[in-house]
């Protein structure tokens, strides 16, 4: 998810946490997400859009513990926050190639 759609979600929260929470039930999880799960070839693809050298990636078999996949059930954080991601995966990817150039120069003490 793109760092934007990230802070747009709670920006969204907090203009809405006084509607949103009660003395019964003083805090609540709200999952965000696009609500579809990424596979990693699905990812390298992307990832492969935005680079002018594209990744060289080699089929293996699952490593012990690996999940068959997730994604995030969202719909709570359109409902009660109004909010749905709007950026792409690709726009996440280019976004922070494009932060790693300058952000040391944009972190400094």
């Amino acid at each position: 998810m793109h760092v934007w759609d990230l802070a747009a979600a709670h920006l969204a929260a907090i203009d809405r946490f006084d509607s949103l929470l009660t003395e019964s039930e003083p805090s609540m999880a709200i999952n965000l997400g696009t609500g579809s799960g990424t596979t990693v070839r699905e990812l390298c693809a992307a990832f492969n859009q935005v680079v002018d050298t594209p990744l060289t990636t080699v089929d293996a078999e699952p490593r012990p513990g690996d999940v068959a996949g997730g994604y995030t059930k969202s719909d709570r954080a359109q409902k009660l926050l109004g909010w749905t991601p709007a950026f792409s995966l690709t726009e996440g990817i280019r976004s922070s190639l494009d932060w790693i150039p300058v952000r040391d120069e944009l972190l400094k003490d």
